[in-house]
């Protein structure tokens, strides 16, 4: 063991969220930066293959382990930790927002860097608490915030369900050649799924990022839903068809409810769902070139999609509107704000220079040698649909209507432009040089990688032309779009029924308990001579009576769920 290998780096964010609200605002928020921006650059650095194998809770456990993988993902959350702390602090966030930021991301950065499932789900469940209490410190729906803590507890519950299984049968949690098939593998992958907004589980993230504070949402939608996609590697290190399938479900869905929005920052989250669908579609379809196109996709998105939601950040920080046809013009009065934007929806429409264009031709290729080719076509539609959207995007926010010349909002200062201008600059640089990200996989897979083949300008030019007279016929359309219902209105109703329930059931089992201790109170009473005068037993205000249950009913709930799931 070297001083590279000596601690996991995941311990430096936990640390700065500790110290970084003690000190000064300045000098913590400098602190933070360097030191998160170091911390990538240690993981560069640190020589393939180490790990740090220990003891945990008495089994073996890898709490450092690095490949090609989680040295990619790792560093770039180094850089995620940096680019958090200094927009909370652009846009008034305070030293607690800024310090759960840090221990989020470092939480995220453990799972990352684990080499077994035991430590793997701790460090899930970090994330779990950090990202709940990060949601609450800030947000303008309460219930969102409670619906997301019982959506991930819930499918940690599964994951863990699962890797006990799969622990019962291989007797190690080693990750090894990934988890055993059956039902440990089914309730992995839905554990797995929840985080990575699988379709059908990806209501909480719809529901709570567009509510939570604007530097909560970049942070949130850089980490959670990533850590879930690597995760898939982990578990399914040879990819599995039905994971093809779901990522494509997850293009098509997502994309078309991204075009029917109008709130800016729910059109980005549905547009989570649609880019982590390209992930979980290549990492399904298994080793080589789908696979590491979709690891490259997944830290090209997180450079793009952080970079968009700042960009979305900056609009409702400045107007205090979140809906595209409120904000009008803009492109006026914020042309810096425009320019980066133009570069974050350029990357994510895979156009050629920028960096997602080098990743989504990796994984359509991939996809197209060794997975069905529906759900090649189902990529390259989504594509068209990711045009149409962010075309809606500018055209709302930028572009039509007028932003007026009194009021209007000022363009980035210096300390966000640098923030932004910085991840807006690596969006170009690794499109422009992509080898600065394929040089950690194998030669293999790296001439395998054709991103400037013609036929990768074929297909991003007929895609851009698609989509562009896509949003000039549909346009007419999208401006008397309604609200359009998710599985969150079938979701939300039955939880609040089975709530009511479990609060009802426990309600009357306390109930039965008391009378039944009054009855056994009063028969005691008159044996005992003397002691007719018991002491009344202590009353309980409602409102503590009705949070007692709730918690009770949820504990039982969870414990009569994981007991149905392992046996």
């Amino acid at each position: 063991m070297n001083l590279l290998t000596a601690v996991p780096p995941g311990v430096v964010p936990f640390g700065l969220a500790l110290v970084v609200p003690r000190l000064p605002r300045r000098t913590g928020t400098a602190l933070a930066v360097v030191a998160s921006l170091a911390t990538a650059g240690w993981l560069l650095l640190v020589p393939a293959g180490a790990h740090v194998p220990v003891v945990l809770f008495g089994f073996d456990a890898v709490l450092f382990h690095v490949d090609p993988y989680s040295r990619l993902l790792g560093a770039t959350f180094g850089l995620v930790a940096a680019v958090a702390v200094a927009f909370t602090v652009a846009t008034d966030g305070d030293r607690r927002q800024v310090a759960l930021a840090l221990a989020y991301v470092g939480a995220g950065m453990g799972a990352t860097l684990a080499g077994d499932w035991l430590s793997l789900v701790v460090y899930w469940e970090l994330m779990a608490v950090a990202a709940t209490v990060l949601v609450w410190h800030h947000t303008s729906d309460r219930r969102a915030g409670f619906r997301y803590a019982v959506y991930h507890e819930v499918g940690g519950l599964v994951l863990v369900a699962g890797v006990l299984l799969h622990y019962a049968e291989v007797g190690t949690f080693l990750f090894g050649d990934g988890v055993i098939g059956g039902l440990p593998a089914l309730l992995v992958a839905l554990g797995i799924g929840l985080n990575a907004g699988f379709l059908g589980l990806h209501v909480w993230l719809v529901d709570t990022y567009p509510t939570t504070h604007v530097a909560t949402s970049v942070v949130l939608a850089a980490v959670t839903t990533k850590v879930g996609a690597y995760a898939i590697v982990r578990a399914f290190p040879d990819g599995h068809v039905a994971l093809t399938y779901v990522g494509a479900a997850m293009v098509l869905f997502g994309v078309t409810f991204a075009i029917l929005q109008t709130d800016v920052r729910r059109l980005l989250s549905y547009h989570i769902v649609s880019q982590v669908g390209y992930m979980v579609a290549g990492f399904g379809a298994g080793a080589g070139l789908a696979r590491s196109g979709a690891m490259v996709h997944l830290v090209n998105n997180i450079l793009y999609k952080s970079l968009l939601f700042m960009v979305a950040g900056v609009l409702v920080h400045r107007t205090g509107r979140e809906g595209l046809k409120k904000l009008g013009g803009l492109g006026r009065a914020m042309p810096l704000t425009a320019g980066v934007f133009l570069v974050a929806a350029l990357s994510i429409s895979g156009l050629p220079g920028f960096n997602g264009f080098v990743s989504k031709g990796m994984v359509l290729d991939g996809v197209e040698a060794t997975g069905p080719s529906l759900v090649w076509y189902a990529l390259l539609v989504g594509g068209v649909g990711t045009v149409i959207s962010f075309a809606k995007f500018g055209y709302y926010a930028f572009l039509h209507g007028d932003a007026g010349d009194g009021d209007a909002p000022a363009d980035l200062a210096p300390g966000e432009l640098a923030t932004l201008g910085g991840v807006a600059a690596l969006c170009v640089l690794f499109g422009v040089v992509p080898s600065l990200l394929l040089d950690v996989f194998p030669a293999a897979v790296v001439a395998d990688a054709k991103p400037f083949s013609p036929s990768q300008f074929q297909k991003a030019g007929a895609v851009t032309a698609a989509g562009l007279v896509g949003f000039a016929a549909l346009r007419p359309l999208l401006g008397r779009t309604p609200p359009t219902p998710d599985l969150d209105s079938v979701y939300h109703p039955a939880g609040r029924a089975l709530q009511t329930a479990s609060v009802g059931l426990a309600g009357a089992v306390e109930d039965a308990t008391n009378r039944a201790g009054g009855v056994l109170q009063r028969g005691l009473s008159s044996l005992l001579a003397g002691e007719t005068d018991a002491p009344s037993p202590p009353t309980v205000d409602r409102a503590s009576r009705t949070i007692g249950l709730g918690v009770l009913a949820s504990a039982l709930v969870l414990a009569l769920l994981l007991a149905v799931l392992v046996l």
